[in-house]
């Protein structure tokens, strides 16, 4: 997806926006919920018991980058009403407020 400026309320969109915009720098509050996610994810039985028996290393990391992706937009969908891209920074919008969530360098 290209970044361009738009607004959206929706998980597709929410989700190909993150996945374009992890290239880039995640604010302190995304590094923070994805250091919990980790968390949680180490302490899941039926996800590492299902991690471990991949066995290409490309799968492992690719299953880890889905699962968080998708707690994080769960999260992210449970606290903002709708999420807003502008000059390559992706925002989350509650009322009138806005929180950055990641940013990208475009240059």
């Amino acid at each position: 997806m290209f970044i361009k400026n738009q607004t959206f309320s929706d998980e597709d969109t929410l989700l190909e926006a993150m996945f374009d915009f992890d290239i880039g720098r995640k604010s302190p509050l995304v590094q923070e919920l994805v250091s919990a996610i980790n968390q949680e994810l180490e302490e899941h039985e039926e996800y590492k018991k299902y991690r471990d028996s991949l066995t290409d290393e490309d799968d492992k990391a690719e299953l880890y980058i889905e699962e968080r992706d998708l707690r994080l937009a769960e999260i992210f969908l449970q606290r903002y009403d709708s999420f807003v891209i502008h000059s390559a920074r992706l925002y989350g919008v509650k009322d009138d407020a806005r929180d950055l969530l990641y940013e990208i360098d475009m240059v």
